[in-house]
């Protein structure tokens, strides 16, 4: 089945957003911290404001996802260049 509009995501168990700077992204990282909850990772999304001056990553997790998203949360935030990690 195929989204209405292919660039919405939608949210079928938890979400963790990771804000940025806009250029300061850096995604090879992003995936090092998600390695361990790779294989629940239904959807990726990216977004970019110039009005805001912000990137954002959104990784949707399947709904069969039991673990806890906690540490790889506390990961995101000991990193100096993510603005803001969230979960959703």
């Amino acid at each position: 089945m195929t989204p209405e509009n292919p660039g919405q995501l939608k949210a079928t168990g938890h979400q963790i957003t990771v804000r940025t700077r806009r250029g300061d992204m850096r995604v090879a990282a992003v995936w090092q911290v998600l390695m361990p909850v790779a294989d629940a990772i239904e959807h990726v999304r990216f977004t970019s404001s110039r009005k805001r001056d912000v990137e954002d990553m959104t990784i949707a997790f399947a709904d069969r996802f039991s673990g806890s998203l906690s540490t790889v949360l506390s990961q995101f935030e000991t990193m100096s260049w993510v603005a803001a990690a969230e979960l959703c």
